[in-house]
Parts: C-alpha cells; sequence; structure tokens
C-alpha cells in the first residue's frame, strides 16, 4: 500500500486528538464518516491502547446524537456481580446493600451513545440480556417491574478474538451478528510506524507546557531511532506515557536516549521473541531490513530529507535512496525543518484519497 502524504489531525475533544498519516488510519477515517449518521451497532477491535475509544468518541461526534453526552463503560472495571446493575439499573430492595433507586447506563443512553469496553468480558448471562436489549429496546430494573424502553446507539470495543471467543463457548454468536454490523479493526503501532515521528512531536507539544517544562521541545534523532525501533506493545498509549515521562526526565531542551523508559528501560534492539522463532536466513532479512530502515531514517533526519545529501554520504545514487524509501514507506516531507500538521475539521471534511 502507498504512503500517504496527507496528515490527519482530527479534533475528538476533551483533549483527545486522532493524528496519524498512515495508509491505514485514512481508510479509517473514511469508514468513520461513512457510518457515523448511519445510527448503526459498531464493533471496533485492536490491541489495547491502539484508541478504540477515541474512535467511538469520533463517531459520536459525527452521528445525530452528538448534542447528548457520550456515555462509556468499561465492563473490564466492574464487578462481575455489580455488571447487571451497572447495565440495567435497580430498584430499591433489589439486593444486599441497594437501599435506594439507580438508573443503569442503558437507561441513562437513552437518545446518546452508548460505549461498551472490553465487550468480552461480558459474562453469558448478561450477554443474554443484552441480546434481547438490543432485539426490543426494553429492558426491567434489577427487581423491577415495569418496562424502560431506550433508544441508544451502541458502539463496542474489545482487544480479544470474538470469533475464537465464539468457538470457545465464551460468546453467543448471535449477540456477535448484533454488534458486527460494522467492524473497524485498528491497527498496532508497530505497523504503522511512520505514525511514531508524528505522534512524539504531537505528544511534546501537548504535554510541556502541562508538565510545566516549557523548554522541552524537541527529541533527538538518536531518542527517535530507538523510539522507531521499539514495538510497542501497549501501543499509543504506551508511547504517550514513555514521552510524558521523558519530558519530566529532560533536563534541557532536548530528549534524548537516556530519558526514554520503553518497556521498564531504554530498549537495545535485539531479536524479538517472534524472530527467534524463525528460520535463520528469514530472521537475517528482518534483522537487515530494521538495519536499513534505521540508517536511512538517521541520514534523512541529518540532511533533513535531502536525499542528494543522504546518497552521498551513504555512497549510493539518488535513485537508490528513493528506493528505499518506498521500499520503507518513508516520506521525506517529515524531515523537513519544520512540519505543517494539515488540520481537517471534524465536521468539514475534504476528500482524503492519497
Amino acid at each position: 500500500m502507498p504512503a500517504t502524504k496527507e496528515i490527519l489531525h482530527v479534533e475528538v475533544g476533551e483533549g483527545r486528538t486522532l493524528v496519524s498519516r498512515s495508509p491505514e488510519f485514512h481508510e479509517i477515517w473514511a469508514v468513520v464518516q461513512r457510518v457515523a449518521p448511519a445510527d448503526v451497532s459498531v464493533l471496533i477491535t485492536g490491541e489495547t491502547g491502539t484508541g478504540k475509544e477515541i474512535i467511538g468518541r469520533l463517531i459520536h461526534k459525527l452521528s445525530p446524537r452528538a448534542a447528548r453526552e457520550f456515555v462509556a463503560v468499561d465492563c473490564n472495571a466492574v464487578a462481575p456481580l455489580l455488571l447487571e446493575s451497572e447495565l440495567f439499573g435497580h430498584e430499591r430492595g433489589a439486593f444486599t446493600g441497594a437501599d435506594r433507586r439507580r438508573m443503569g447506563v442503558f437507561e441513562l443512553a437513552d437518545g446518546t451513545t452508548l460505549f461498551l469496553d472490553e465487550i468480552a468480558n461480558l459474562p453469558l448471562e448478561a450477554q443474554a440480556k443484552l441480546l434481547r436489549v438490543l432485539q426490543e429496546r426494553e429492558f426491567r430494573r434489577l427487581g423491577g417491574d415495569h418496562l424502560i424502553r431506550s433508544d441508544f446507539r451502541l458502539i463496542t470495543a474489545t482487544n480479544a478474538d470474538l470469533r475464537a471467543a465464539v468457538r470457545a463457548g465464551c460468546f453467543r454468536e448471535d449477540l456477535l451478528h448484533r454488534l458486527k454490523v460494522v467492524h473497524i479493526h485498528l491497527p498496532p503501532l508497530r505497523e504503522r510506524r511512520e505514525d511514531i515521528p508524528l505522534l512524539v512531536s504531537y505528544f511534546v507539544d501537548q504535554k510541556r507546557l502541562r508538565l510545566k517544562r516549557p523548554g522541552v521541545h524537541r527529541v533527538s534523532h538518536e531518542a527517535v531511532d530507538v523510539l522507531m525501533s521499539y514495538d510497542w506493545p501497549g501501543n499509543v498509549r504506551e508511547l504517550e506515557n514513555v514521552i510524558e515521562t521523558a519530558i519530566v526526565a529532560c533536563p534541557g531542551d532536548a530528549i534524548g536516549p537516556a530519558h526514554l523508559l520503553c518497556g521498564g528501560g531504554a530498549p537495545a534492539r535485539g531479536p524479538s521473541p517472534g524472530e527467534l522463532e524463525l528460520p535463520f536466513r528469514v530472521a537475517r532479512q528482518h534483522a537487515l531490513a530494521t538495519f536499513e530502515r534505521l540508517y536511512l531514517l538517521s541520514l534523512l533526519r541529518r540532511y533533513r530529507g535531502r536525499t542528494v545529501l543522504v546518497a552521498q554520504h551513504g555512497g549510493i545514487t539518488p535513485k537508490h535512496v528513493r528506493a528505499l524509501m518506498k521500499r520503507h514507506g518513508i516520506c521525506r516531507r517529515d524531515f523537513r525543518p519544520v512540519l505543517r500538521h494539515r488540520r481537517i475539521s471534524a465536521s468539514n471534511s475534504p476528500d482524503l484519497r492519497a
């Protein structure tokens, strides 16, 4: 897939912004714009930290329900015994400790968007009740007699493989079909490394004033090389935390490798557990590709994207440099002295074709 030149910079609200230049996220943004007005159920999948709630909030912001508050619940953060009360609400005396009536999120989300995160952790009994709510659009509070109707739009998210959960008997297949009217999958950060410099720049600009570190305004080439070579199991959320820690730790104006604590410490690039399982020739190709990319990135930063100077330093032709950049999805615009973001309004979006 060819590299995308357009920079996606969409304000979601509440300090959240969608920032990317990867072709995958441009396609996701196009899907979000198409599905937001449609009022259908959406399932968002992806590893922890890839931004599933941001996409959910963006769908809500672009929907006819945007005037009402977005309602979000993490199914993993509520004790199983209390989850049904959280969803359906309860009447006074419904169970021990229920000393007053309580509205559940199905009721609170009437007229707006309900976001259920980590939906795979919903117990089977609660799954059956959720399916009925989606079919009938009505429910009873725990301990209640009368039916309550609620018009909410459901967006769910999970980092689990729901198909595998269905095969294991842990998730209802009929519920999966109800949730998956539209499916959006978010790629991990290691599969869109071209976004790392962009995100680093964004996080530094966003956080240095809030952390009372206005003098920290750049990241050294060596530090960016470390960030580019790390696999980010915690994805964008982990990158954000690493940059926040580095801003606090940095005594000068530039974040260096010594200020980065990736995975508990500054990473030294060696074979990953997955690479050690590969045949020697395949593992060597992976290592050479990583070296090739990091070598090229370092020279492009040194010479600010001037491919002629990169070629002279490396003893290769400018045509070879451009071929390597194309192979690794690198755009020289990222290495210019000033990187100007083209802001894209969530309410007035241009054509995002590359």
